[in-house]
């Protein structure tokens, strides 16, 4: 008898060790994108374990899979089941292999979503977003471009400046957020020190900024990074970016008198002066940054 109830308690254990093989072999199909396997393994795993927890969760990934080639009847409710339920369990489930499961049906909402215009008040609902979210930057920085007016909204200068950074293009990626901290000075605090900003080196400039004693406008952050980093001395903004805002002269006044400052001639103090009065008008805490970090002037 104490043999039979041994035997009858290993039961569970046995039909728990035949479960979780046929899962692995599920998730392995999901990797593999192989939808011929996963639907296999999803209709055994239903007929010998109906009541399996993973069960439901499976059978979601399975579904937004045999949707690859339907059209997208709703994309907001596509676009929120896919935020809210199918990406946190192809992260948790799939581990490595979620990029590959989730860039085909990012995908489709990409092709759904061509053509619809930037709408701040649902800024997911554009190609700039689903690219971001399968990390396509090329496809993120042209869905930007195509927005002729996005410099009006920060949500897509930080996309645009985001896509710039993973492309390389570091000083165009730089020259968008002189942009936000010039037109969006609160939007660019809040989110220069956030996650949603993959530039280390820069976020802990803003730190250092912050920390400075005297009190700067945000608006000034470009220009004391000008004032604290030689290498941008003689770098030229590529884009008019600058002219669509008046804070952006501060960068270009303090950027003058840098050069002249270098040119170290006579005839150059005067103009020094000049400048100098400029500055002062524009942004006079800015201007004592100025000589302090000069010597004194």
């Amino acid at each position: 008898m104490p043999r039979k109830k041994h035997q009858e308690d290993s039961h569970p254990d046995l039909f728990s060790k035949n479960a979780d093989i046929i899962i692995n072999d599920l998730l392995a199909a999901f990797r593999e994108q192989n939808l011929y396997e996963t639907e296999r393994l999803i209709q055994r795993l239903s007929k010998e374990y109906p009541t399996h927890s993973r069960l439901p969760g499976l059978q979601k990934l399975l579904e937004a899979q045999k949707k690859l080639k339907m059209p997208v009847k709703d994309i907001p409710h596509e676009l929120n089941e896919m935020r809210g339920i199918i990406c946190p369990l192809a992260l948790k489930w799939l581990g490595l292999g979620a990029p590959s499961y989730l860039a085909p049906l990012w995908q489709r909402l990409a092709l759904a979503l061509k053509g619809q215009r930037f709408n701040p008040e649902t800024p997911e609902l554009h190609c700039s977003f689903v690219h971001s979210e399968t990390s396509d930057w090329f496809g993120a920085r042209s869905a930007v471009e195509n927005e002729a007016d996005w410099h009006q909204y920060p949500t897509l200068a930080l996309t645009y400046t985001k896509a710039l950074y993973f492309l390389n293009e570091l000083e165009s990626a730089l020259e968008i957020w002189f942009y936000l901290f010039w037109q969006f000075p609160t939007d660019a605090q809040a989110l220069i020190d956030e996650s949603e900003n993959p530039n280390l080196a820069l976020r802990k400039r803003w730190r250092v900024f912050e920390d400075i004693e005297e009190e700067l406008n945000p608006v000034s952050f470009p220009a004391w990074m000008l004032l604290t980093d030689s290498k941008l001395i003689h770098y030229s903004l590529k884009s008019n970016l600058h002219a669509l805002t008046t804070h952006g002269k501060n960068y270009q006044a303090v950027q003058q008198l840098l050069l002249v400052k270098r040119e170290k001639a006579k005839n150059t103090q005067h103009v020094e002066l000049d400048l100098r009065k400029a500055l002062k008008q524009i942004d006079e805490n800015l201007l004592r940054w100025y000589l302090k970090s000069q010597g004194g002037g």
